[in-house]
């Protein structure tokens, strides 16, 4: 990621590799969380998605007391070269989180980038 990347964020965001759920039509199925931040998360998925499509995400993350409900809006769809069977980069921007979430979400991203979370 280039520093312009990193200065366009408006949270930090940690890479993970960590499985949830994603709900692009009520139906939930299998995702790989590979980045989180307090505004959105990257992760990816088995089909595409069309930007502005809405979501809902269940995110289980370690640590937490009880998996987490959130939503949010597709902003990115990327096709994952050379990847059988297709796999997609999708790229979330939430819309609904708690203020509890938020903060669990926080803190395991500081968890994250500190180094502090298998400590």
């Amino acid at each position: 990621m280039s520093k312009v990347d990193l200065e366009r964020r408006r949270a930090p965001r940690a890479s993970v590799s960590i499985p949830i759920q994603l709900s692009p039509r009520g139906e939930a199925q299998p995702a790989t969380l590979t980045n989180l931040s307090t505004s959105g998360l990257g992760c990816e998925f088995g089909e595409a998605m069309t930007e502005m499509t809405l979501v809902g995400i269940d995110l289980d993350l370690p640590g937490a007391s009880e998996p987490a409900r959130v939503q949010g809006v597709v902003v990115r769809c990327d096709k994952i070269r050379g990847v059988n069977p297709p796999t997609y980069e999708i790229g979330v921007f939430f819309t609904e989180m708690s203020d509890e979430t938020r903060a669990v979400v926080m803190e395991f991203v500081e968890q994250q980038l500190s180094g502090d979370f298998y400590r």
